[in-house]
């Protein structure tokens, strides 16, 4: 009874510990569009904009993977919507506009 119960004890802290081992930064920016719309920096359309830009980016993500092989093409594509989803976050907080209420 000892030897099963120290060995899943064991086991519970191996996997505590591979848990917690996240990429750096994950979660900083993960939802950056309700961030920024709650602090004032982008407005509500720029925020709607944002929102669609990430569906689509999710939806080819989707359709390159639907055939279970994603070509050099699609990874590109997939890469350029989510470049240009940032660079569009980025000139929305800093064009200097507030929302209005």
């Amino acid at each position: 009874m000892k030897k099963v119960l120290s060995i899943s004890f064991i086991l519970i802290l191996f996997s505590v510990a591979a848990s917690a081992q996240r990429g750096s930064g994950y979660g900083i920016r993960k939802n950056y569009a309700v961030q920024d719309f709650n602090n004032g920096q982008i407005t509500r359309p720029e925020r709607f904009q944002l929102r669609k830009d990430v569906v689509h980016s999710k939806v080819a993500q989707h359709n390159a993977r639907k055939d279970g092989v994603v070509t050099p093409l699609e990874r590109r594509r997939i890469h350029k919507l989510k470049c240009e989803t940032r660079r569009d976050a980025f000139r929305f907080r800093h064009n200097g506009r507030r929302k209005v209420i």
